[in-house]
């Protein structure tokens, strides 16, 4: 059984009820970021690798939801959400390099509860990122629960149709350490090749 992530009363997870849209849409998996930042020093081992899993959800007129874990050789470990309000937006296709976010506010229902946030803003992507650590939790459990989330933000209501779980979330669930109770296998750093950064990136 998948972990909530806040502490709420202990329930048991109910069947796994209808999509939340006509497109049916799913969780699917993007491809692992692996990311070593290299010592100033030369001769040196990296400072440290990043390991970066996403999910995904997208499809119909509703905004593209990302989940994701990212694990780090240095201990840190974190999970991340992301919406992008237009889903039909192609501004990463050839994304900026240093890409400027001003901070906005919303408020997100989940359950009839309203949550105001504030999140960082990407006008030409139309990405939010949350501010808030707890965002991301009340996403996973929202999942968890089979919840509807709307979220409100620049005068307009979005529902953010979360899929139901599947196996590709409940396989992300099991190897996140952030919703798997801590348990990580490190020689996933050693088994995947990455990109290098330099530490001024």
């Amino acid at each position: 059984m998948l972990k909530l992530l806040t502490p709420i009363a202990a329930m048991a997870i109910a069947a796994t009820p209808a999509l939340a849209d006509p497109a049916q849409r799913v969780w699917t998996q993007e491809q692992d970021q692996l990311i070593q930042v290299d010592s100033a020093d030369a001769g040196k081992d990296p400072n440290f690798k990043s390991l970066v899993r996403i999910i995904k959800a997208e499809g119909g007129d509703y905004p593209t939801i990302q989940l994701s874990c990212q694990i780090t050789t240095s201990g840190y470990k974190a999970l991340n959400f992301s919406v992008q309000l237009d889903p039909e937006n192609t501004y990463e296709d050839d994304a900026d390099r240093s890409p400027r976010f001003h901070h906005i506010s919303g408020i997100m229902t989940v359950r009839d509860e309203k949550f105001p946030d504030r999140y960082a803003f990407h006008a030409k992507s139309t990405k939010l990122i949350p501010l808030s650590r707890e965002v991301p939790s009340r996403i996973y459990n929202s999942v968890v629960r089979g919840d509807q989330v709307q979220l409100k933000v620049q005068g307009k209501q979005r529902n953010l149709a979360l899929p139901a779980k599947n196996d590709v979330f409940i396989a992300f669930a099991k190897f996140c350490p952030v919703t798997n109770g801590g348990k990580f296998d490190v020689s996933v750093f050693e088994t995947l090749k990455g990109m290098e950064l330099s530490p001024n990136l």
